[in-house]
């Protein structure tokens, strides 16, 4: 009896986090099945876009076709890595649940985050937390919402932190060869999910490491670097030759605002208003956990400190990272960091609770698990969910077969989310990362209003094209465009489609 009492009092603890998190997401959850969770445009949003895509891709490489020709045509998608530098996460989702849908897309997001507060959970009991206190912790890092922040960005990839928060666990507990090895396979999953977070997992884990446990290190760092390498090499073969500038270095940081959830920035910017000034209680029996954290959180705030995404206050310590070591300015979204840094400070958190005196530890903890209701409106706030389940357009069906232009697509990567619904191929790079050259330099110059010469249309027929699509997005195509086509190409066969001669 007395075994069972202890599981069920760690079921207990461990549903604290997800408890909380389930309880914010109250709106989304039942739209589940029937409604994109997401940004408020999700089919005029290039991230999301892209993960869609992605996900198509390797449902249809599963089956047996090839849907890397079909981006560029002629020429082919070359390489991934420049627009999806972590792909297995949908490699593994096409393969196994086959083309995107609706509740598979929503439930990969929500098993991430579930995965995560139970990591994290572990995490915390593997710091050495009492089960309250890591319950305490557990349900103000589920009711922060900046757990939510690639959710509402459309980016389920980034959501994976698990296996880093695991690596910390074994780091900080485990001994021996075995231990490490298993640490050291975490981390490079980790790496492998975003190479980013495997950066800043390398940094957090530094104070977490204990003297004497020289086969632990030994084992993680060797198993990790030949686990990781083959990922690093297609990555930096994939990325040679990018700019480092799209988007500008910093894109998306942690103002200062939001460590305190204050409401001075949208809620996917904010932690819980008690989670990092309460994280201050692991000054007593908690350091090592903290300095893990502001680690990770000196990586969020980005290169250039603001208070509430305004002018800049200071350059922060990624400026000089970046400054030492120019491919540190591809972190373009440092704020991602934060998910492996909020579970650090609960540790702390719960740690220092655990020096308190009992009853004012029970008497804290109590008040701390009642105060996550505190921002579980706000998280239901940060994604938007019960949005359209197809893109503008994809209603109209484009006669005939064959390679198709759309023209007005390549902004927000928009001709590749309608491709996933009419399947043919397109004339559009994959988001701007091949050069423009040739007729789809041209192409662009097109969409933007300048008139086509004579010979355009004869050399994309030559190519295999059939029509010109020409369906506008965003409501702003310049007026030009609708004429000259039927000048051209005659009138439309159907809405927004011109065939070729």
């Amino acid at each position: 009896m007395a075994r069972r009492a202890e599981i069920l009092q760690e079921l207990a603890a461990a549903a604290a986090g997800p408890a909380a998190l389930l309880i914010g997401l109250r709106g989304a959850l039942p739209t589940l099945g029937r409604g994109l969770w997401g940004p408020a445009d999700p089919w005029l949003n290039s991230d999301f876009q892209g993960g869609w895509w992605l996900w198509w891709a390797w449902s249809r490489d599963a089956a047996g076709a090839d849907p890397w020709s079909a981006i560029g045509w002629p020429s082919g998608l070359e390489t991934v890595a420049g627009v999806f530098p972590n792909p297995t996460d949908w490699w593994l989702a096409g393969h196994l649940l086959g083309p995107p849908s609706v509740a598979a897309w929503n439930g990969v997001q929500l098993t991430w985050l579930l995965l995560n507060l139970l990591a994290a959970h572990a995490m915390l009991r593997a710091a050495g937390a009492g089960r309250l206190s890591a319950a305490a912790a557990g349900a103000l890092l589920g009711a922060s919402p900046v757990l939510l922040h690639e959710v509402a960005g459309g980016r389920p990839s980034t959501l994976v932190v698990w296996p880093g928060l695991l690596c910390m666990a074994l780091l900080y507990r485990g001994t021996g060869w075995r231990a490490g090895i298993a640490a050291g396979l975490l981390a490079a999953v980790q790496g492998v999910a975003y190479a980013w977070y495997g950066v800043a997992l390398a940094l957090m884990a530094l104070p977490l490491l204990r003297r004497g446990r020289w086969r632990l290190l030994g084992a993680a760092v060797l198993t990790g670097a030949l686990a990781v390498a083959p990922y690093l090499w297609w990555l930096s073969r994939g990325l040679s030759g990018l700019p480092t500038d799209r988007p500008p270095a910093g894109y998306t940081a942690l103002p200062l605002a939001g460590l305190w959830g204050m409401v001075d920035v949208p809620a996917r910017y904010r932690l819980h208003p008690l989670l990092f000034g309460a994280s201050l209680l692991g000054l007593r029996g908690g350091m090592r956990w903290l300095i893990a954290a502001w680690i990770g959180l000196a990586i969020a705030v980005g290169p250039a400190v603001s208070w509430a995404l305004g002018d800049p206050l200071a350059a922060g310590p990624w400026a000089w990272v970046s400054w030492a070591l120019a491919a540190a300015a591809r972190n373009h979204h440092p704020l991602r960091a934060a998910l492996l840094a909020l579970p650090a400070l609960a540790a702390a958190l719960a740690l220092g609770l655990d020096r308190m005196a009992p009853r004012a530890r029970r008497l804290l903890a109590l008040g701390l698990l009642a105060s996550a209701a505190w921002t579980l409106g706000a998280v239901d706030e940060v994604t938007s969910y019960d949005q359209p389940i197809a893109p503008p357009f994809s209603e109209l069906a484009i006669p005939g077969e064959g390679p198709v232009i759309d023209l007005l697509g390549v902004r927000g990567g928009c001709a590749m989310g309608l491709q996933t619904f009419h399947g043919r191929p397109i004339a559009e790079p994959a988001w701007g990362q091949r050069p423009r050259t040739g007729y789809q330099g041209r192409l662009e110059r097109l969409s933007r209003g300048e008139p086509a010469p004579p010979w355009l249309w004869d050399r994309l027929a030559e190519a295999g094209f059939t029509y010109v699509l020409l369906f506008d997005r965003y409501g702003d195509a310049d007026p030009r465009l609708e004429p000259q086509l039927a000048e051209d190409l005659g009138p439309p066969v159907a809405p927004g489609i011109y065939a070729l001669p």
